[in-house]
């Protein structure tokens, strides 16, 4: 996934607060930096550590790339 990816996700100023609040809790940069980037520069910076698993309308669901092996081994899909 890259920044612009998950940037064209975000539907709702909330998810863009809440891509930032994820970035500043998992300390990708200082309060100061997160506060005057651009959400195109945040998203890149959640991107390097998440991977998109799943995005809806309202929702998107990020895994930690450390646990991304973890999530697929639980998750079974099935589609048509």
């Amino acid at each position: 996934m890259t920044g612009r990816e998950l940037s064209e996700k975000l539907n709702y100023l909330g998810m863009e607060r809440k891509i930032r609040k994820l970035a500043l809790e998992e300390k990708m940069e200082t309060a100061e930096k997160i506060a005057v980037m651009s959400t195109m520069e945040v998203c890149n910076l959640v991107s390097n550590e998440y991977e998109i698993v799943y995005s809806e309308n309202e929702e998107i669901g990020l895994v930690h790339k450390d646990n991304l092996e973890e999530y697929s081994a639980l998750v079974k899909i099935i589609s048509r």
